[in-house]
């Protein structure tokens, strides 16, 4: 990584419209009731070899929960259909859709979400996309919005933590990879969301917010680096290279420091300081009080399509990584879908805090039945033990296993 006489591979060609189209009639083909594909962030955003697709369906109002299920399974199917015949597009098959709406629930606004507006609607029914982005253009900005970017903040303050962002199914441009990760995992999503906190809209593109970042935040000559190593792809060899790599990392660090300080007056739910630092600002942010309702959604929000996930990272496909995409789903998979969700229900409907197993008790035979709160609690000792080397896929397969009825 440090020799400046490291070779690259090019620059692929920008296959991203291709794959979206691909993806949206292989899916559909099997779950007709899609109706919408979205992806975050806008099409320029989209580095070719190096950026996933964050892929979002919007469907049917008519879904039940078995078609929920089916649906699941399905588009695991196809990505592991797609996988194995386009072993180039392994990247941008890494995660089956995180969020997944009806038409409905996308303009209902108890279910708003902030993300939203930084999706791009690419393809599918043009009512529905009409309607959806009508109302998304009437959104205010509101203490929803400028919680969801502070969390942004806090996750990536601070300097980069190296070995925190490996490189999975890159391919011949993994060499590339340590730039990418710095600048549009580690330091973009940061400056997205300061700059959407200084103007109280969100902004939809990385791109879009470093040019607004470049007009209205200190240090523009950062921005410019940034945008001269994305315009090379990342062939800027002597920034891989000591010293210049641990210079660059402070450099990124400074301007984020420099940015937060420069808009904290705009900033209404936690006193700002120059002197934040990745731990202070953490403990700011998660000291905000929160509508109960509102924790429950934003975790719950991310369920529906795990199970097909699971069995898709369950697979023997033999080019594609699923090793520490498994790690990274089980390690979070029960505080995410399991303790904050019960949390934050017993908080909204009992009044009290409570632990996720008092909830269950207090659940049992009332809304869940003996059954289903069996269910959860084992789902929690499968999905929830510790992983074991070489064991990975068979525990991702036994989560999936109990992780519907």
């Amino acid at each position: 990584m440090g020799d400046v006489r490291m070779k690259f591979a090019p620059a692929p060609a920008n296959d991203f419209h291709d794959f979206y189209e691909t993806y949206f009639a292989r899916c559909r083909a099997l779950v007709p009731n899609i109706r919408v594909i979205a992806a975050k962030w806008t099409f320029e955003d989209l580095i070719p070899g190096l950026s996933d697709f964050d892929t979002r369906f919007v469907v049917d109002n008519a879904m039940a929960v078995d078609d929920w299920h089916e649906m699941s399974l399905a588009v695991g199917r196809v990505h592991a259909e797609m996988a194995t015949e386009f072993k180039h597009w392994a990247r941008n098959l890494e995660h089956l859709p995180g969020l997944n709406f009806t038409v409905s629930e996308m303009m209902h606004p108890l279910l708003s979400y902030p993300e939203f507006l930084q999706w791009t609607f690419f393809a599918g029914a043009r009512d529905a996309i009409d309607g959806i982005e009508t109302v998304l253009a009437a959104h205010k900005w509101s203490n929803r919005d400028e919680v969801y970017h502070l969390k942004k903040v806090a996750t990536y303050f601070g300097p980069y933590i190296r070995g925190i962002d490996p490189p999975i199914n890159m391919g011949v441009w993994e060499s590339k990879y340590p730039l990418h990760s710095r600048f549009m995992h580690y330091f973009t999503p940061p400056v997205q969301a300061i700059v959407s906190l200084a103007q109280q809209r969100t902004v939809r593109g990385k791109f879009e917010a470093l040019r607004l970042a470049r007009e209205t935040l200190p240090n523009p000559e950062v921005i410019d680096l940034v945008f001269h190593v994305l315009e090379n792809h990342y062939e800027i060899p002597e920034l891989y290279a000591e010293p210049r790599l641990t210079e660059l990392e402070r450099q990124l660090d400074d301007y984020l420091r420099d940015a937060w300080a420069a808009i904290t007056a705009q900033v209404t739910l936690i006193p700002g300081s120059a002197e934040d630092t990745r731990e202070t600002l953490a403990a700011k942010v998660n000291a905000i009080a929160l509508d109960p309702i509102e924790v429950f959604f934003s975790s719950a929000n991310f369920t529906r399509l795990m199970k097909g996930r699971l069995l898709f990272y369950a697979q023997e496909i033999p080019w594609f990584d699923a090793i520490w995409l498994i790690k990274n789903e089980l390690g979070r998979i029960v505080q995410n879908f399991c303790t904050a969700p019960l949390e934050a229900y017993a908080l909204a409907r009992f009044g009290t805090e409570l632990e996720a197993d008092q909830v269950l008790d207090r659940l049992r035979g009332n809304l869940l039945t003996e059954k289903e709160v069996d269910g959860v609690r084992k789902f929690v000792e499968i999905a929830g033990a510790p992983l074991i080397a070489g064991e990975e896929k068979a525990q991702a397969q036994a989560a999936a296993g109990i992780y519907e009825p």
